[in-house]
């Protein structure tokens, strides 16, 4: 491989990783948005390798009415974090493990991965 080869390798590696870079730090906003409002009782992250999904934790204060209002505000801002890329919301289900919904094909699924909280009655 020559030397120029070499160099146009790297720098599209370079500007892949910059584009990851900034399409996730847009999508981190949704969960610091989250996180401002609802930071006691519920962790928002944005996982993924394109960052695509919304993963919501409870925290030891979260009770049942928390739920509701969180899920109520996500819901009402669905549209809006689909079309920053987001595809799919991550959420705690009674089981202890994660209920996902999937916002384009409106399929649900649950997953068996440890979730960190219950939340209380």
């Amino acid at each position: 491989m020559g030397k120029l080869a070499k160099w146009t390798l790297v720098g599209s590696v370079l500007i892949l990783a910059a584009a990851v870079f900034l399409w996730n730090s847009g999508n981190s906003k949704v969960a610091d948005l989250i996180n401002s409002q609802f930071g006691r009782v519920c962790d928002a992250k944005v996982e993924g390798i394109f960052s695509n999904t919304l993963r919501l934790d409870w925290t030891a204060e979260t009770k049942k009415l928390n739920v509701i209002v969180v899920m109520a505000a996500v819901g009402n801002a669905k549209e809006s974090i689909y079309s920053k890329g987001i595809r799919y919301l991550k959420f705690p289900n009674d089981a202890g493990g994660y209920n996902i919904i999937d916002w384009k094909t409106g399929e649900k699924s649950s997953i068996e991965e440890r979730a960190p909280y219950y939340f209380r009655g």
